[in-house]
C-alpha cells in the first residue's frame, strides 16, 4: 500500500527515523533467520568454510534488500584486502565477475581512506569518479552513496564498503540518495560488520 506522505512530509526527521527503523528491522531480521546456524557449528576449519557460505548467503540478502530499500539500480559490497591495498566486490547486484580497485582511489576507496560516509548526487561531476568502468561496462552512472564498514567501537578497523548506485524516485526518474538513505546503508554497514565478527572473530 501507498503511505500517502508528501516528500516534505517524509523529509520531516521523525518519518526519516521511522523508515530507517522499519526498513533496518526488515533486512536484520531476515538476514539474522540466516545467521542463526552459524551459532551452532565449531570452529575448525570445516565448519568455517561452511560459515563463510553461510556468511555470503547473507551478504546476498543485504545486499538485494539493501539496494530495494534506498531505491538503488545497483549495490556492491567491497571487502578491503589490506596486504594488496585493494577493494574487491565480495558481493553485487546487477554486475558479473569480482571488481577489484585500489583501495585508496575512486570514490568507494575514499570513503574507505577517510572512513566517512561518500554521498555524490552526480558522479561525472566528482573527480574521484573512474569513469572507465562506465566506459568498459556500458552502465551510467549518476547517484553514488558509499558507506564505510568499520568494526564496532570509536576506532574500528576499517573492513570495506557498501556502495549504492543510481538512486531512483517512485516514477523512475534518477535522484540523489537522501539523508535517510544513508542512515539504512549505515545500519547495514554495522550488520555486516557483526556477522563478519560472528564468522571471523
Amino acid at each position: 500500500p501507498e503511505h500517502g506522505l508528501t516528500q516534505k512530509q517524509l523529509g520531516l526527521k521523525i518519518s526519516r527515523v521511522y523508515s530507517t527503523f522499519g526498513a533496518s528491522i526488515g533486512v536484520l531480521t531476515g538476514c539474522l533467520l540466516g545467521m542463526s546456524v552459524l551459532f551452532f557449528m565449531d570452529t575448525d576449519r570445516a565448519d568455517r568454510a561452511r560459515k563463510a557460505k553461510e556468511l555470503n548467503s547473507i551478504f546476498d540478502t543485504v545486499m538485494e534488500q539493501g539496494h530495494n530499500l534506498v531505491g538503488a539500480d545497483r549495490a556492491t559490497l567491497f571487502m578491503l584486502d589490506e596486504e594488496k591495498k585493494e577493494l574487491w566486490s565480495r558481493v553485487g547486484t546487477g554486475i558479473e565477475g569480482i571488481i577489484k580497485v585500489p583501495s585508496n582511489q575512486g570514490i568507494v576507496g575514499h570513503s574507505v581512506d577517510s572512513t566517512k560516509v561518500i554521498n555524490v548526487p552526480d558522479a561525472y561531476k566528482d573527480p574521484r569518479f573512474n569513469k572507465e568502468i562506465d566506459k568498459q561496462t556500458g552502465f551510467h552512472t549518476g547517484s553514488v552513496l558509499v558507506v564505510p564498514i568499520q568494526e564496532l567501537g570509536e576506532d574500528g578497523q576499517v573492513l570495506g564498503a557498501i556502495q549504492m548506485i543510481n538512486k531512483r524516485n517512485p516514477d523512475g526518474s534518477m535522484a540523489a540518495f537522501s539523508k535517510s538513505d544513508e542512515d539504512i546503508v549505515k545500519v547495514l554497514a554495522n550488520h555486516v560488520a557483526c556477522f563478519i565478527r560472528v564468522v571471523e572473530g
